[in-house]
């Protein structure tokens, strides 16, 4: 009897083991941070507490392991053509065309560069939890305040400035008072464009006016002859 009873543990020690060994192998590796693991691949160039902004260059061919991003914008510099694994095992092809503003929710992927040059572009990353669009909590503070900015270009050169307003996306995306920050062109006018931004308050935006990259875009196109004119709404009380 004791020898059974010696025996029943002895097997049952090896199943538990057994099966410990298996879950380690099979838990999935914590997510990773890929700008240590590959720095000639990611330039931070400016991190706080609120966003890291980083220049991203995947070379033709190219490839990652498999990591984390938050949630984040990027300004493509130039066309890329990108596979992405996730860690179910399935892939999905993204393409994209400089001048482009992308916006990504938090992601788990492996990379491998498909196109025929190689990618780069800006990649700002949002620290913190994303507040919902157009969310107003009503024991918050001041309601969010609505900008409809009117941008008007010269007919025959409505790329240029639409790669201009696209340039100001990721940057003011990052700032700590924006809420939501969407362009529109005109279907039969394309010289024209609507800007329609939201602000945590008329503070937020006063301070989005003084920031370097809006500065040199007023800049520019007064420079270069664009009109501009920034109107301010708020909600009208009982329409929701």
């Amino acid at each position: 009897m004791l020898a059974t009873k010696t025996l029943t543990i002895a097997l049952g020690a090896t199943a538990l083991a057994s099966a410990t060994a298996l879950a380690l192998v099979s838990a999935p590796e914590p997510a990773q941070d890929p700008v240590p693991l590959y720095p000639e691949n990611y330039r931070v160039l400016l991190e706080n507490d609120r966003v890291r902004v980083m220049d991203f260059r995947l070379r033709k061919g190219g490839t990652e392991v498999m990591h984390s991003h938050p949630r984040h914008v990027t300004y493509v510099l130039q066309d890329f053509k990108i596979r992405f694994t996730f860690p179910d095992g399935t892939t999905r092809v993204r393409e994209a065309k400089a001048g482009e503003v992308l916006y990504t929710e938090p992601v788990t992927h492996s990379p491998l560069n498909v196109g025929e040059n190689d990618a780069h572009g800006i990649i700002v990353e949002m620290k913190g939890t994303a507040p919902e669009r157009g969310a107003v909590d009503a024991g918050a503070g001041p309601e969010p305040l609505t900008a409809l900015t009117f941008i008007t270009g010269l007919p025959g050169k409505e790329e240029e400035l639409r790669r201009e307003l696209l340039a100001l996306a990721a940057p003011t995306r990052a700032e700590p008072g924006s809420l939501a920050y969407d362009l529109y062109q005109s279907t039969s006018e394309p010289n024209r464009f609507v800007r329609f931004e939201q602000w945590r308050d008329a503070a937020a935006l006063e301070d989005h006016k003084r920031t370097p990259h809006l500065r040199a875009s007023f800049q520019k196109r007064k420079a270069q002859g664009w009109s501009t004119e920034i109107t301010l709404w708020k909600p009208v009380a009982g329409s929701r």
